[in-house]
């Protein structure tokens, strides 16, 4: 028997101008520069399994890649609601699952002080360690860590602000990652999300994505909301921008999350610091499928 899928209703979003790639090469740089630059930036391509990520536009020329300049258009959206600062002066930043380091070199360029550049994939941190160093962006800090182990290399509470962008999805654990992220923030730091989800505010659940492009899951923007706020981040909220593509923003509250048996952490106490309910109408399972 065929399985029946419910339709999908199209929503509209509003037209958001990117933001602008600020950087380009130095106009004393050599025609011979030039060359051996754009041959650096396609062997670095050509390492990665699924090449270059970020289309970067180097001013003489422009390197096209896997995800084109949606990483403007995130950026665009952050500006254009205010989730972020416009100047990012004297603070000190993450950019989690960076690939070729788009949002990283744009944050360096607003001013933060340090940019953990972070991603798990190798060849995707050498193309954003490249692309530091040809646009002299020193506040980068490449780090090669997956979300899971970032404490070991960047000190718990010393992060202003959190950006995941195409990630929260990607992790088998998204809980234990946010979980993760939290430590690393400062308290009442910023956390942004950028992630594939269902734009639905009654369900929360999350579609098992059968890792297409990579995806593990897919969740509602009632679950990413519900599982910030149990991992202990407060004044969550989820926006929709685009089709399955939301942002979400929440800061850090003190103090420990309420449950913590069965999540993948070490823990010193496991007691539950508030009651748990047995009220099953809290729950917000999937709708059912038609008939």
């Amino acid at each position: 028997m065929p399985i029946k899928r419910c339709q999908q209703i199209k929503m509209s979003y509003p037209t958001v101008c990117p933001a602008r790639w600020p950087l380009e090469l130095p106009a004393v740089t050599s025609a011979g520069a030039i060359r051996q630059i754009e041959a650096d930036a396609e062997r670095l391509a050509s390492a990665s399994q699924y090449g270059w990520g970020h289309t970067i536009d180097f001013g003489s020329f422009r390197k096209e890649g896997l995800l084109g300049e949606t990483y403007l258009k995130i950026a665009g959206v952050l500006d254009d609601w205010g989730w972020w600062p416009a100047r990012l002066d004297g603070l000190c930043v993450a950019d989690v699952g960076c690939f070729t380091g788009g949002l990283s070199l744009l944050m360096a360029h607003r001013g933060a002080t340090i940019v953990h550049a972070v991603d798990e994939i190798p060849e995707h941190l050498a193309q954003c360690a490249f692309l530091a160093e040809t646009f002299g962006m020193n506040a980068v800090r490449p780090v090669l860590r997956s979300v899971y182990r970032l404490r070991e290399e960047i000190e718990p509470g010393s992060l202003d602000l959190i950006l995941v962008a195409g990630v929260l999805y990607h992790l088998s654990d998204m809980m234990v990652g946010l979980h993760a992220l939290r430590e690393l923030l400062k308290p009442g730091g910023l956390l942004l999300i950028q992630s594939n989800a269902v734009d639905d505010f009654q369900h929360s659940y999350a579609n098992f994505g059968r890792f297409y492009a990579g995806m593990w899951w897919q969740p509602t923007g009632l679950c990413i909301r519900d599982m910030c706020e149990f991992m202990g981040y407060q004044d969550c909220e989820v926006r929709f921008y685009d089709t399955n593509r939301a942002l979400a923003r929440a800061s850090r509250v003190e103090g420990e999350i309420p449950f913590r048996r069965g999540l993948n952490w070490t823990f010193d106490v496991l007691r539950d610091s508030k009651p748990r309910t047995l009220d099953a109408t809290i729950m917000a399972p999937a709708p059912m499928l038609p008939k």
